[in-house]
């Protein structure tokens, strides 16, 4: 019988954040799909802390990069590694931070993984996402009544920054630590300075929030994002 794959979040960085759920699934499988790099690495390390027992690791590597014949053959490697455990009857849980769901790579190994078995059982357990994390660290709302939140990757967002701010009541600004300087001098043009703020490592004992231009010409911690609030108050 194949076994089955959960998709489980383990939430921004603090374990205590880990849901019973997510502790559940994590305590019942003995697979473990950890890929190797910086964010799912942080997630090894909420496992770690949470829950003490051994798994048998599969570590997958994703490289940094936008070129889509890397990632896809990443991506299509991880799966056929899942899937040969999955073959041998058993569970494998892929870890990662945050959301499953929100800007993970487990949405590109299911996708090929279910496109290659589709007979494959895959379960998804949410986790808390480092925005809402954000937001509670920072001890202010993202959004309420009946005001507009815009989420938008750093990289591919920017050029439309103007028009988001038009249209929504808070933006955040993902993925922000490659290109910081431009983001800053763009949102400095705009006006919003004083409307935004940096944070990173939300939800962890790390957090760290600052003004932008405090920032500026440093290199800034990867997991971070910016949020920009109150704009059409």
């Amino acid at each position: 019988m194949t076994g089955k794959l959960y998709g489980v979040g383990v939430g921004p960085g603090d374990p205590e954040l880990l849901t019973l759920k997510a502790r559940r699934v994590l305590e019942s499988v003995d697979v473990l799909c950890a890929p190797d790099s910086g964010r799912a690495g942080k997630a090894l390390e909420i496992v770690r802390r949470a829950v003490k027992r051994e798994f048998r690791l599969l570590r997958p590597r994703f490289p940094m990069t936008r070129r889509r014949e890397v990632l896809e053959r990443a991506w299509r490697e991880a799966s056929e590694a899942i899937y040969a455990e999955l073959e041998r009857g058993e569970d494998v849980a892929f870890v990662t931070l945050g959301d499953p769901t929100f800007y993970s790579t487990f949405a590109y190994v299911m996708q090929r993984l279910r496109a290659a078995h589709p007979e494959v059982e895959v379960e998804i357990v949410p986790g808390v996402t480092s925005l809402s994390a954000c937001a509670a660290s920072l001890g202010e709302p993202l959004v309420s009544g009946g005001e507009r939140l815009a989420v938008v990757p750093a990289a591919y967002g920017l050029e439309r920054l103007e028009q988001l701010a038009e249209n929504f009541d808070t933006i955040v600004l993902m993925k922000v630590s490659r290109s910081f300087d431009a983001i800053a001098e763009r949102i400095e043009r705009l006006g919003l300075s004083e409307r935004a703020v940096f944070a990173a490592r939300c939800g962890s004992d790390a957090f760290f929030s600052s003004d932008l231009a405090s920032l500026r010409r440093k290199e800034v911690d990867y997991l971070s994002m910016i949020l920009i609030r109150g704009l059409r108050r």
